[in-house]
């Protein structure tokens, strides 16, 4: 196993790679069409969540870089009903990024192959033969990533080249070649800059997803030459750079479209569409094949993070089963395989690209939960614990975490929040169902607070859509509501012998993959 290990540099592209597929192509001028130019405040506002967020889980996979990611560290903090919540909504989240990724793709070759798409009310929607492809693409991938770690690796330090070279070479063109002042004047007085939008757009738009490609190298922490040295880089070096260009293709838009010639709000490809506009035909096709080449080389690295998700939560929970089985090549093969079945199950009711990215950034922030919640059982548990990262403010930044995660679930709307409300329940049920030696009665037992949680910020959300309340007494009752949460879920924790012993029994496992 040792020589099939991952770099430092591998790692963070990894990492940064992540957050440059579909995102890139729609969120900032998603972000624009909701928020006009206060999009640019809306980045930022993500950027500096995303990093208070990362940070607790830079310090908790310093300590120990569990396979299956944040999540699984309630299993070493809670009981191990929570443990298969937070879990199972984990490998949902990273099960959805697959069907995104492949659905971009689609959807940009629908610029030029016009049956691949449809246009409907909402927006742009794959035909059944989009779908088709689509379904191809997943099952594609899947069989790539049944082979070593390493390879999906090194094909993603060559995609992720051009991932990050196409971006800024888009926005330096457009913006010095066909960009205005007077455009960034005129967006600015046609749509007056809203605080409230500027937050909804966060999650409405895709730029929570956007960054949640962060996570990714701590998946992956375990199978790192030197995880204390990686796991910080694959996490602040990508919020930061893939902040800044997001910012600047944000920018771009507001610059170079006058406000009185915006693009349809059913547009198949916003940064093609623009590009068209000007005629840039040497920047339209190198952005054509990035266009398709970055979704399917995010995908890639999603799909093998997903398997391992789910390996993970098999590893404590369904020991011996066909979920930890490794081939050959030492990957989870049926867990990546049971990972593509479902994520295929998520092109059908969420057709459209904002339907489904919107969904996904709720439930992948509620697992961030986690992380800070880790951070500080972790801490209190293991004091002396030497790790090289260590958080001096880790018990205010632990809570400022988990109002930070609070507010990003909160602005993904009220559907959402009853979806995710939903989930809760049938995972709870599954637990009680699936797992040996458990009971429906223990499941929601212990995650009975998690669904007040999700329903009192749907009932929050509900209240300020019929304006019974205002904007930002919302936003100040959810922050409320998540410290009270914070504060009951610390309270519910493990003690800090029986914390400190679940530790040690998992540094067996990720010994394993060091040695």
């Amino acid at each position: 196993m040792s020589k099939h290990k991952l770099s430092t540099w591998q790692l963070v592209l990894i990492s940064t790679g992540g957050m440059f597929g579909a995102g890139w192509l729609f969120s900032p001028y998603y972000g624009f069409q909701m928020a006009g130019v206060g999009v640019l405040v809306s980045w930022v506002i993500s950027g500096l969540l995303s990093l208070i967020i990362g940070l607790s889980f830079i310090e908790i996979h310093s300590k120990l870089p569990i396979i299956g990611g944040v999540p699984r560290f309630v299993g070493i903090t809670h009981n191990r009903s929570l443990a298969f919540v937070f879990m199972a909504l984990s490998w949902l989240s990273y099960v959805v990024f697959l069907p995104l990724e492949a659905q971009s793709a689609i959807q940009y070759l629908g610029f030029w192959w016009h049956p691949l798409v449809n246009h409907v009310s909402r927006g742009v929607e794959l035909s059944g033969l989009g779908l088709g492809l689509a379904v191809l693409i997943i099952f594609g991938l899947t069989w790539f990533n049944t082979f070593f770690v390493t390879n999906v690796a090194k094909f993603n330090s060559i995609i992720s080249v051009g991932k990050l070279t196409i971006p800024i070479i888009v926005v330096v063109t457009l913006i010095f070649g066909f960009g205005k002042w007077e455009n960034v004047v005129a967006n600015y007085h046609a749509m007056p800059v809203s605080i409230e939008a500027i937050l909804l757009a966060i999650t409405t738009s895709g730029m929570a997803f956007a960054f949640t490609g962060f996570q990714n190298g701590l998946v992956l922490a375990s199978y790192a030459k030197n995880h204390k040295r990686a796991v910080p880089y694959s996490v602040i070096a990508p919020i930061i750079f893939g902040g800044a260009i997001y910012f600047c293709l944000s920018l771009t838009f507001i610059a170079c479209l006058p406000a009185d010639k915006h693009l349809a709000d059913t547009v198949v490809a916003p940064l093609l569409g623009l590009v068209a506009i000007f005629s840039a035909h040497f920047l339209f096709t190198i952005l054509f094949i990035d266009a398709i080449s970055a979704p399917l080389g995010t995908a890639n690295v999603f799909t093998a993070v997903t398997g391992r998700v789910l390996y993970g939560l098999g590893r404590d929970f369904f020991p011996n089963s066909f979920l930890t089985r490794l081939n050959k090549y030492h990957a989870p093969q049926i867990a990546l395989w049971i990972s593509a079945i479902f994520g295929i199950c998520f092109l059908l009711p969420f057709p459209t690209w904002k339907e489904l990215v919107n969904f996904l950034s709720s439930i992948m922030v509620f697992s961030y939960l986690a992380g800070p919640i880790a951070l500080i059982l972790l801490r209190q548990a293991l004091p002396e614990d030497g790790q090289m990262f260590k958080i001096g403010f880790y018990s205010p930044l632990g809570y400022l975490g988990f109002a930070c995660c609070s507010l990003l679930v909160y602005w993904s709307g009220m559907y959402n929040l009853l979806y995710l409300a939903l989930a809760l329940i049938l995972i709870s049920m599954s637990y009680g169902t699936f797992v040996r030696g458990s009971s429906l009665f223990q499941a929601f037992a212990s995650s009975w607070y998690l669904m007040v949680y999700m329903l009192l910020m749907a009932l929050v959300s509900y209240l300020r859509s019929i304006n019974s309340l205002s904007f930002p007494v919302d936003n100040a009752i959810i922050i409320l509501i998540g410290l009270i949460t914070c504060k009951i879920m610390l309270a519910n924790s493990l003690p800090n012998e029986q914390i400190a012993q679940n530790m040690q029994h998992l540094k067996k496992e990720v010994d394993s993959f060091i040695d």
